[in-house]
Formats: C-alpha cells, sequence, structure tokens
C-alpha cells in the first residue's frame, strides 16, 4: 500500500480532526488539520524511508476530534505492506477507532 494513513469520517456531521504522527524517538514527523465533511475521506503517501524498507518502523498516532471533544493516541508498527488508518464514528462508544491494515 502507498499509504501512510487513511483518515476517514463516517459520521452525519461535519468534524475538524487533527492529525500528529511521531516516530520511535517521539519527533513529530507529520502534523495537519482537516475539516471532514461526512463520508469525506484524506491519506497521505508513505515517506520514502518506509515505502522502501523491509523492516517495520514503530509510530505513534495522535488524533484530536473538534479540539478536544474526543482523544486518541496509539502506537502502531507499518511496514512497506501496511498502512495505518483511522475512522470518525461519532455514536460509538470510542468515536476514534485506530488500526493497522496489511494488504
Amino acid at each position: 500500500m502507498d499509504n501512510f494513513f487513511e483518515l476517514k469520517n463516517h459520521d452525519v456531521g461535519t468534524h475538524e480532526v487533527s492529525v500528529e504522527i511521531l516516530n520511535s524517538h517521539n519527533e513529530s514527523v507529520f502534523k495537519e488539520s482537516y475539516k471532514l465533511r461526512p463520508d469525506e475521506s484524506v491519506s497521505m503517501t508513505k515517506p520514502f524511508n518506509l515505502k522502501n524498507s523491509f523492516e517495520s518502523k514503530e509510530y505513534i498516532f495522535k488524533i484530536i476530534l473538534d479540539n478536544g471533544i474526543a482523544e486518541e493516541k496509539t502506537s502502531i508498527y507499518l511496514n512497506r505492506w501496511s498502512t495505518a488508518t483511522m475512522d470518525i464514528y461519532w455514536d460509538n462508544e470510542t468515536p476514534i477507532m485506530i488500526r493497522e491494515v496489511m494488504v
């Protein structure tokens, strides 16, 4: 998979979502905010060093929904064959779901 991450709003309302990704040294490698309408999604291409590596690399994904109403932080190991998916389901007990998907 060429995507570093995919973020999708499955809710009926618009949400502001902040995404920060840290590497294993706790250094920020990506930080961006998005305003996602219902069923809208965004993605980012994998960095070169991950796309061409045979080893898994640890990343910490920190997602903040609507300026702090909900927040989720998790560590995921990614490699050239996997991507992180982040799904917004406002009506769920856990409105932000972050997981790794393998090809």
